[in-house]
C-alpha cells in the first residue's frame, strides 16, 4: 500500500516538473488583460470597427476575441501591457463603456493548463473531459478506426505548411443501408456525403474536440442506436478534426492564443501565419480583413496560399455533387451561421438552410437549454470574405451550408474549462443528427415537387 502511494506521489510530482517546464517554455501574458467594451450606439459601433481594422500605430495587433457587430452587444478584446493606457485613454475619449474580464491572462492560461492537465492522471486520456494535442488526437483517430473495422477509413488529403498530415476519417457503412428505410445497395453506393471540419482557427480547442466526439458516435453508437445507424448507413461522414495542425500544435506547445497559420511568406518574413479562413478564392480580401502580415486577420499574399486551405478545397472538388451538408465548426458565441459573410445577399436555398437551422437549434436547446442564435453570417455576426463556409456555397455549391460558433458567450471564450468538452460535443451532436434529417425530408420534398 504504501508502494503505491509512493509511486503515485513521485508521478504527481514529476507531472508537475513537467507541467511547469512547459508553461515555462511558453509565451507569457503577464500582465495582458482582457477588457469587455460595450458599444452604447452606432457611432460607438464605427468607433471600435475602425479601430479593429484601421488602427493607429499605437493600437496596432489589439487582439480582438470578437467583434464590433451591433451596439450594446459585447467585444472583448485583449490588450497588452505596453497598450493598456493607450486603449483605455481611448475608450474614455469616446465615452466607450469597458470593464476588465481578465486582469492578468497569464494566471487564466494557467489556470487553464492545469484544468486540462489534471485530466491526464488518469490512465487513459479521454477525448470526453481533455484537450488532446495533435499527437494524441492522430493516436485516438488511430485506434478508433482500427476498432471501426471496414466502416471507417484513414485518409490524409495534404500536407500542411510545416509537413504533418491532413488527416480525415471517413465512416461509411460497406453494407446494405437500413432496409427499414427502402435503400437498396445500389443507393447505399451512392449516398450522398456530408463534410465536419474544426480547427480552422488554432485557439479554438472546443471545435477538435467536438467533432472527435462526433466521430466517437458514429462508431461507438452503430450498433446500439437505430439513428446513428441510419445515419451511417444512408451517407458517407467525412470529418477532419485540424484543418490547421500546424497553429493547432504551436497553441499547445508555446501559445495557447495563435490562432493562424504557421507558414513563412519568405525566409527574412517578420510574422509568421495566415488567417486560414479568410484565405479561399470567393471574393477573396473584399471585406473584414487587414492587409498587414502581422495581423491575426491577415488574408494571405494570394487565395489559397496556404497548404491546408487548398488541400481543403481540393478534396472537396473531388468529390463535388455527392455534398449535401458542409459544417464548419469554431468557437465562440453560440450561433449558428449560414452563407454569406461578405454580403448581406443571401444564398439560393437560404429559406430552406433556415429551415433545417430552426431544428437544429431546438435540437441543440433541448439539452441543456443552452440558447443559439440563427441567421446569415453577416447578419449575425459581422462581414467577412475569403471564408471556406462562403466558398463551399459560392464555388463548391454545395445546398446545406453552416458555420456553428460553439460555446459559450464569452464568460471563458477560448478558454472554455474541459469540463464543457462533454456536454458541448453531446449539444452540438442533437444538433447535427437534427440537421442532416431535416435536410433529408427537405430534400425528399423538393424532389416531390419536382415530379
Amino acid at each position: 500500500m504504501l508502494k503505491c502511494i509512493r509511486i503515485h506521489l513521485i508521478f504527481l510530482l514529476v507531472t508537475d516538473f513537467l507541467f511547469r517546464q512547459a508553461v515555462a517554455s511558453k509565451e507569457n501574458f503577464t500582465g495582458h488583460r482582457l477588457f469587455r467594451v460595450i458599444p452604447l450606439n452606432e457611432q460607438h459601433l464605427e468607433i471600435l470597427q475602425k479601430l479593429h481594422y484601421h488602427p493607429p500605430a499605437r493600437l496596432k495587433h489589439l487582439d480582438f476575441w470578437t467583434e464590433p457587430v451591433e451596439p450594446m452587444e459585447s467585444v472583448y478584446v485583449g490588450v497588452r501591457p505596453d497598450q493598456r493606457i493607450a486603449f483605455e485613454r481611448f475608450l474614455f475619449k469616446h465615452k466607450i463603456s469597458h470593464q476588465i474580464v481578465f486582469e492578468d491572462l497569464q494566471k487564466v492560461l494557467e489556470e487553464h493548463a492545469i484544468q486540462n492537465q489534471e485530466t491526464r492522471l488518469n490512465e487513459e486520456i479521454s477525448i470526453y473531459d481533455t484537450f488532446l494535442t495533435f499527437d494524441e488526437a492522430m493516436d485516438w483517430l488511430r485506434r478508433m478506426t482500427t476498432r471501426c473495422g471496414a466502416r471507417c477509413s484513414f485518409v490524409n488529403i495534404g500536407r500542411s505548411f510545416e509537413g504533418r498530415n491532413m488527416t480525415l476519417i471517413k465512416v461509411s457503412s460497406a453494407s446494405d443501408a437500413n432496409p427499414a428505410h427502402g435503400k437498396t445497395r445500389r443507393e447505399a453506393r451512392g449516398r450522398p456525403a456530408v463534410w465536419i471540419d474544426g480547427g480552422i482557427h488554432a485557439r479554438e480547442w472546443i471545435a477538435p474536440a467536438t467533432t472527435l466526439y462526433f466521430i466517437d458516435r458514429l462508431i461507438l453508437h452503430y450498433d446500439i442506436d437505430p439513428e446513428v445507424k441510419y445515419l451511417v448507413d444512408s451517407y458517407d461522414w467525412f470529418i477532419l478534426p485540424f484543418v490547421n495542425p500546424d497553429g493547432y500544435q504551436y497553441s499547445h506547445a508555446k501559445n495557447r492564443l495563435w490562432r493562424k497559420t504557421r507558414s513563412k511568406q519568405s525566409p527574412e518574413a517578420e510574422c509568421v501565419g495566415v488567417d486560414a479562413n479568410r484565405n479561399f478564392d470567393f471574393h477573396w480580401k473584399s471585406v473584414g480583413y487587414e492587409d498587414d502580415a502581422c495581423s491575426y486577420i491577415y488574408p494571405g499574399p494570394r487565395p489559397f496560399s496556404e497548404p491546408e486551405t487548398e488541400s481543403l478545397s481540393d478534396f472537396i472538388l473531388s468529390r463535388n455533387g455527392t455534398w449535401k451538408l458542409f459544417l464548419t465548426l469554431h468557437s465562440y458565441g453560440q450561433l449558428l451561421m449560414s452563407p454569406y459573410g461578405y454580403t448581406t445577399e443571401k444564398p439560393d436555398g437560404y429559406k430552406e438552410m433556415m429551415t433545417a437551422a430552426s431544428v437544429a437549434r431546438a435540437a441543440i436547446e433541448s439539452v441543456y437549454k443552452t440558447d443559439y442564435t440563427i441567421g446569415s453570417a453577416s447578419d449575425v455576426l459581422y462581414r467577412t470574405s475569403g471564408t471556406s463556409r462562403d466558398w463551399a456555397a459560392g464555388v463548391a455549391r454545395i445546398p446545406y451550408v453552416y458555420t456553428i460558433e460553439l460555446r459559450d458567450k464569452g464568460d471563458r471564450g477560448f478558454l472554455l474549462p474541459p469540463k464543457q468538452i462533454l456536454p458541448s460535443g453531446i449539444e452540438t451532436w442533437e444538433g447535427v443528427k437534427a440537421l442532416v434529417l431535416t435536410i433529408e425530408k427537405l430534400e425528399q420534398s423538393r424532389t416531390a415537387g419536382d415530379n
